[in-house]
């Protein structure tokens, strides 16, 4: 156990198989919900970041401090699963992931869990999720509502508005302060990796610091909206907050903006909270709930959840 996860005791539960390979889901409870009273506490459902490419349920440095705090305060279970990553799978796997992952919440889950001392309270369910992790917060509401009734959605640099250059046109940039590889030589390196993929393979975590290059060259080459290929829908029946950097490199802040802009037209009830903050792509991971724009979303988020 890390320790920025110390203060939890964890539990990883299967939500689902395919083809002989399990889905994970870690379940992680306040330990010190173990000396108060048997209850159900709140949820915070998070979907982890990494471009649909890296990272997994448990990566650590994509954990805002904040966040925990959050939990922690409110005696909130944080639920964060695993999903099928790209390119060995594809974007309607993810969702089927994401689908399955909710059904299991609902109608599997509180059977497993019904002798714990403390237990995920569904009527109490808020979603949050950080780059690709918003996108699948995001989509969790808008696909499948009846499922997940989410309360309120937290969506930290998600990639919601996509139809700009940025994201459809190939050609070099600067992602994070670095240049990925030329983009000739980054066209080598992503045609050599998928490649060399076996067949039926499933993959479910990559690491974050020996699959970056290969990232940065899918990011530059513009790939993602081919592997991908998604749209939001135009449902949105919860509250949102989004959090950004101004100076992302990753996904802009009109990603966020835009987004806003077509739901205010859509669904102009909507409460949504849009907050840009200095910063690149990962900003958050910097700061706590004593920082003035947290207090703010962290206010905001209190008024529908939990």
């Amino acid at each position: 156990m890390s320790n920025k996860f110390a203060p939890f005791d964890r539990v990883d539960l299967t939500y689902k198989v395919i083809n002989g390979q399990h889905l994970d889901t870690s379940i992680l409870t306040p330990n010190r919900l173990q000396s108060k009273p048997s209850s159900e506490y709140p949820v915070l459902v998070y979907w982890h970041g990494g471009g649909f490419i890296i990272g997994d349920r448990m990566y650590e440095g994509w954990f805002a401090p904040w966040m925990i705090e959050l939990c922690l305060s409110n005696d909130s279970i944080i639920i964060s699963p695993d999903y099928r990553l790209i390119p060995e799978s594809n974007a309607a796997d993810i969702l089927s992931d994401v689908e399955a992952f909710w059904l299991w919440l609902r109608n599997t889950l509180p059977t497993e869990i019904s002798t714990w001392h403390a237990r995920p309270d569904l009527s109490r369910v808020a979603c949050a999720g950080t780059s690709a992790g918003a996108y699948l917060a995001m989509q969790s509401s808008l696909l499948f509502p009846q499922i997940s009734q989410i309360k309120v959605i937290l969506s930290i640099a998600g990639s919601l508005y996509t139809d700009i250059p940025h994201y459809k046109v190939p050609g070099p940039k600067v992602i994070l302060g670095k240049r990925p590889p030329p983009p000739r030589k980054a066209e080598m390196i992503i045609r050599e990796y998928t490649k060399n993929m076996k067949e039926g393979v499933i993959r479910t975590s990559g690491d974050a610091v020996e699959m970056w290059e290969f990232l940065t060259c899918v990011l530059q080459q513009a790939y993602l909206p081919r592997w991908l290929g998604l749209k939001a829908d135009d449902k949105l029946d919860v509250m949102k907050m989004m959090k950004k950097g101004r100076e992302d490199s990753v996904v802009p802040p009109v990603c966020a903006t835009g987004f806003v802009d077509r739901l205010k037209v859509i669904l102009p009830n909507v409460p949504v909270l849009l907050s840009l903050q200095k910063g690149d792509h990962g900003f958050e991971v910097m700061h706590t709930v004593e920082d003035e724009w947290v207090k703010e979303g962290l206010e905001f988020m209190e008024r529908y959840w939990p």
